[in-house]
């Protein structure tokens, strides 16, 4: 096994594990950026509301994208099942 092979199939690796958990973190983000924002200007204490709708947006966002994120692992599973007898020798 070469060592460049190895640092190569890793950098694809993380690049796969950055675009699929890219939705879901932004998702929860922007959500709890703006509730954030509305505790602030209606002052209001409650820790219970951010993490609720933090929660469904998250679900909402996996229900949407989780037939495309299971393209894309399939897609990345498959490329390495085939160029696994280039990455043992």
């Amino acid at each position: 096994m070469n060592s460049g092979t190895l640092v190569q199939v890793s950098i694809e690796m993380l690049w796969v594990v950055l675009l699929l958990s890219l939705p879901t973190v932004a998702a929860a983000s922007i959500v709890g950026i703006l509730i954030s924002l509305i505790q602030a200007l209606t002052q209001l204490q409650d820790q219970t509301l951010p993490f609720l709708l933090k929660i469904l947006a998250v679900f909402a966002t996996l229900a949407l994208t989780y037939h495309w994120m299971g393209n894309v692992i399939l897609n990345f599973s498959s490329l390495i099942f085939e160029h696994l007898n280039l990455l043992v020798k």
